[in-house]
């Protein structure tokens, strides 16, 4: 469309079927790089008007972090007021929900990176390096099939757990201490661009701190291989 072009936007993920009222929630979605579309990666990618939004006031660096940020931002909907809460996975999205939270909430993020953990700090965010302790609201988001399990482990009876990880295999989580312990668990997953822009505009949360490297889209190979950082960017 003429009135798009060459317009910084970014652009929600899921494509829903046009009747569901929440995408998000539509059996018959299509995901950007996920189900049904080809993802930013290919030699071209294709997303609705409808899911599009200018972005044009924003530096490119804190616009690029929407998306993601939308998911951490959602994690709060589910919280009790004020809980204290452990942040299990000290990956892009782990920290991205700390960030998140910590205006709201006591935070404490468990993670195993010391490179990582001690950004984190620097950012204003107890760290642990050892699961310890019983906590009354647990954040999953390890991405991995155990992280379930810790975080069932690590709640304390009559707390929540809010889980972030799709993972290709289950780990076992031990739905009797669910039960007995009256634990309350809540999936959490994409969230609504809106509050994510509005924190972004508003200078209330700015991620550009975990950007490790900004690198020539020749260099792309190079960007895949980066490892141990929270996100490398690439400038086309």
């Amino acid at each position: 469309h003429p009135d798009w072009e060459g317009r910084l936007v970014v652009g929600e993920i899921n494509v829903g079927c046009g009747v569901c009222p929440d995408p998000r929630f539509c059996p018959h979605r299509r995901v950007l790089g996920i189900r049904g579309l080809d993802g930013c990666f290919a030699q071209s990618f294709q997303l609705p008007l409808a899911n599009l939004h200018r972005v044009d006031d924003l530096d490119a660096q804190s616009a690029v972090w929407c998306e993601p940020l939308a998911a951490a931002l959602d994690v709060g909907l589910h919280l009790k007021p004020g809980v204290e809460v452990l942040i299990l996975g000290d990956g892009r999205l782990g920290a991205l929900i700390g960030l998140a939270l910590k205006s709201h909430h006591p935070v404490t993020l468990l993670g195993r990176n010391p490179q990582k953990l001690e950004r984190l700090r620097a950012l204003g965010l107890a760290t642990l390096d050892q699961p310890q302790g019983e906590w009354p609201a647990v954040v999953e988001a390890t991405g991995t099939a155990e992280g379930a399990a810790l975080a069932v482990q690590l709640c304390r009876p009559q707390g929540q757990i809010v889980l972030k990880s799709t993972v290709a295999r289950s780990g076992g989580v031990d739905t009797n201490r669910v039960v007995v312990n009256a634990l309350q668990v809540i999936g959490s997953r994409c969230g609504p661009f809106g509050p994510a822009l509005q924190a972004l505009r508003s200078g209330l949360l700015d991620p550009r701190p975990l950007i490790d490297e900004v690198v020539n889209l020749a260099d792309f190979p190079l960007a895949v291989e980066r490892r141990g950082g929270f996100k490398v960017l690439l400038r086309g």
